[in-house]
């Protein structure tokens, strides 16, 4: 007898396809994870931005913190009827507005002077709105640049110092030409980008003091330009004003207020978007703050 024969029928699997509201749950929870991940990524980036524009703003004030510090910390001053130190109360005009600014001038034994013989330098400090590289006042590459200048020890000995060149700091071989040796020195005419120290700073300050006469009536600030000696001096022994202020100074207050980066790039475009200064510098500066003392009295 003939055995029957099973045979085992392999079942058809049916396919089963997304349906169309799983597909629209998926794109949903898809489009909100993307729009997570762009809005952490746009965060972490803006956090970025501010802190590096901070820290860019931080390394600028220290680098011209310490050399106006170094500087003014070893000023020569001399009791000789001859101008030692000049500060001017200025501004700087820009699209969006103006901010306060110094000229200085003084005489010190930089740190990083030129090679040569003698010690003591003419030193000028300058705030520009200016092109940081070519040093035009124009143009759409315009930024706030402190300018330094170090006069090497011979020329200033030789140009700058002494009767006939130091009765004031603001004419002669300090506003225009060059020095025997063809060094050019200093002066808002003769700044170039080799004096560059550093950029956006938008202000630039210092309120000098005299030494404290003991009566809390009156004041220890110098009022209005700081002149020390020589021709229309407003401070020290030789100065035609009250006697508080026939003082040696005592100490000065160094005020900085340094821009952003993102700042500056809304500063380069203030001449088309007409954005005010004032509120550019309330939301993408900061400002730097320090008292230095006059640790040498004059002789």
């Amino acid at each position: 007898m003939k055995k029957p024969t099973f045979i085992a029928r392999a079942r058809r699997r049916t396919k089963r396809a997304f349906t169309l509201i799983e597909i629209m749950v998926a794109t949903a929870i898809m489009v909100v994870l993307v729009g997570l991940v762009i809005q952490i990524t746009s965060q972490v980036l803006n956090v970025w931005t501010r802190s590096s524009g901070r820290l860019s703003a931080l390394a600028s004030a220290r680098i011209a913190m310490e050399l106006i510090t170094q500087d003014l910390e070893t000023a020569v001053f001399r009791n000789n009827n001859m101008q030692w130190l000049r500060a001017e109360n200025s501004t700087v005009t820009t699209p969006g507005g103006s901010t306060n600014t110094v000229s200085l001038k003084l005489f010190s034994p930089a740190l990083d002077r030129p090679e040569g013989p003698g010690d003591i330098c003419a030193i000028g400090y300058l705030l520009r709105y200016a092109d940081p590289v070519s040093g035009e006042e124009s143009g759409d590459d315009r930024l706030f640049v402190l300018y330094r200048k170090v006069i090497s020890p011979e020329t200033t000995f030789n140009e700058l110092m002494g009767v006939g060149s130091q009765e004031t700091l603001d004419w002669g071989a300090w506003s225009s030409g060059e020095g025997a040796d063809g060094e050019t020195p200093v002066s808002t005419s003769t700044i170039t980008a080799d004096d560059y120290l550093v950029s956006n700073i938008a202000s630039f300050e210092i309120k000098f003091h005299v030494e404290d006469d003991g009566n809390p009536a009156t004041t220890t600030l110098v009022p209005g330009d700081t002149l020390f000696g020589g021709t229309s001096a407003t401070v020290g022994a030789g100065a035609d004003v009250s006697a508080r202020f026939q003082k040696p100074l005592a100490y000065a207050d160094i005020r900085l207020t340094v821009l952003s980066d993102e700042g500056a790039a809304i500063l380069q475009s203030m001449a088309v978007t007409g954005e005010d200064l004032n509120s550019v510098l309330l939301q993408h500066s900061q400002v730097f703050y320090r008292r230095v003392y006059f640790p040498a009295r004059p002789i």
